[in-house]
C-alpha cells in the first residue's frame, strides 16, 4: 500500500470526501440523497456504537471505504457477526494493483476491528465493484456464496 494512504474510522469531516465517493458513475449510477438527509445518516452511523465507517484517505482526500455493522445474534449464545458492505475505492486510483491494495488495506482493518467485537463470522456483501470485492475477499479466505463472500 502506498506510504500516504492511512487507513483509519471515519470521523465527521469525512461526509464530503464519502458522498464524492457514493457519487461516482459505478456507485448508484452517481446518485446521492439530499444533503440534509446525508448529514443526518451519517450522524446516526457515527453515533452508532455497532456501526462503522472505515476509510482510505490521503492528506487530501478520501480514497476508499467501507462500511462494517456488528450484529449481536440471539443465537450462536449472544455471539456477533461482521457485516461488511460498500467497499469502494476512488476510480481517481487508476492503478489496479494500487486498488487491490486499498481494497485489501480496507478488508484488513475491517476485519481486524471485527475481531476485536468477538465475532464468529463476517460477512461481506457488496453491489459495487465486485470483480475488486472478490479478489480482495479471497486475499482473506473468504468462501464465495452467490453475491456474498463468508468467513467464518
Amino acid at each position: 500500500m502506498s506510504d500516504d494512504i492511512i487507513i483509519r474510522k471515519a470521523n465527521e469531516s469525512d461526509l464530503e470526501d464519502v458522498l464524492k465517493l457514493i457519487q461516482m458513475p459505478s456507485i448508484d449510477d452517481g446518485d446521492i440523497m439530499e444533503r440534509h438527509d446525508a448529514n443526518a445518516v451519517y450522524q446516526s452511523i457515527l453515533d452508532d456504537s455497532n456501526y462503522f465507517q472505515i476509510v482510505a484517505s490521503t492528506e487530501a482526500e478520501v480514497v476508499g471505504m467501507v462500511t462494517l455493522v456488528i450484529i449481536v445474534q440471539m443465537t450462536h449464545e449472544g455471539s456477533t457477526t461482521a457485516f461488511v458492505d460498500d467497499l469502494i475505492v476512488s476510480d481517481n486510483v487508476n492503478d489496479k494493483d494500487e486498488r487491490l491494495n486499498i481494497a485489501n488495506e480496507l478488508l484488513e482493518f475491517t476485519i481486524s476491528l471485527a475481531q476485536e467485537y468477538g465475532c464468529y463470522k463476517t460477512i461481506i456483501d457488496n453491489d459495487y465493484l465486485t470483480e475488486l470485492t472478490e479478489t480482495a475477499s479471497q486475499n482473506f479466505d473468504f468462501i464465495k456464496n452467490k453475491n456474498s463472500f463468508l468467513r467464518i
